[in-house]
């Protein structure tokens, strides 16, 4: 599957979480949110990095 659409927040973001996600990318998905630091003010999704959400809020 490509991942180089166009993620939510309107750019080519092959990490965003969002994106994986449409593209049916679970395993890459496992390994990016087993160790939550920040949620997507967007989508409400967790990730281990603010590299992988759109609008990074950090997790307290």
């Amino acid at each position: 599957m490509e991942t180089s659409k166009v993620c939510s927040c309107g750019e080519k973001h092959t990490g965003h979480i969002c994106l994986l996600r449409s593209v049916g990318k679970t395993e890459e998905i496992k390994h990016i949110t087993d160790n939550p630091k920040v949620s997507c003010f967007t989508c409400g999704a967790a990730a281990n990095s603010p590299d992988n959400v759109c609008s990074p809020v950090v997790i307290e």
